[in-house]
């Protein structure tokens, strides 16, 4: 049972870092095309958020 809560846990993680890594790439873009200051942090953050929320929505 233990084995099983690892996975969980190992699964919430790389869905929140490939949320991460998506956020971060289009703030960067949205940063580069329109000038703005915060858009790769804010990019990171909201696709942290996201991916955090899907893997919780999926389970």
């Amino acid at each position: 049972m233990r084995l099983g809560a690892r996975k969980d846990a190992r699964g919430t993680w790389f869905f929140l870092m490939v949320g991460a890594v998506i956020g971060l790439a289009l703030g960067i873009l949205v940063s580069v095309t329109t000038d703005v200051p915060v858009a790769p942090e804010a990019g990171l953050a909201l696709g942290a958020l996201v991916g955090w929320l899907s893997r919780r929505v999926s389970t």
